[in-house]
């Protein structure tokens, strides 16, 4: 069933609050900012603000931290592939 290959999961950030990034636990996902502003922070320092409504990746990113800079909750949306298949491959070497 196609809806069993996509795992979904909301990520909240406190008010004034910060959330170390460790790739892995975003890895091939989407995000969407539901509620609030993320701040993403690279390694080189340099940040970057979301509002409610955009939709990005972070993969393959310098990302160091995530922040809430606002007043209110920062609520994310996040979607990813629960088992990562290379359903071409397959098809290919099926077909060899």
């Amino acid at each position: 069933m196609p809806g069993d290959r996509v795992r979904r999961w909301t990520v909240r950030i406190d008010p004034g609050a910060a959330a170390d990034y460790t790739a892995a636990d975003w890895a091939d996902a989407l995000v969407v900012v539901e509620r609030g502003e993320l701040e993403v922070e690279c390694r080189s320092g340099q940040r970057a603000r979301f509002a409610a409504g955009a939709v990005l990746t972070l993969v393959g990113l310098p990302v160091r931290r995530l922040y809430n800079p606002c007043s209110e909750p920062l609520v994310l949306t996040l979607a990813a592939r629960s088992v990562p298949t290379d359903d071409c491959s397959r098809r290919r070497a099926s077909h060899e």
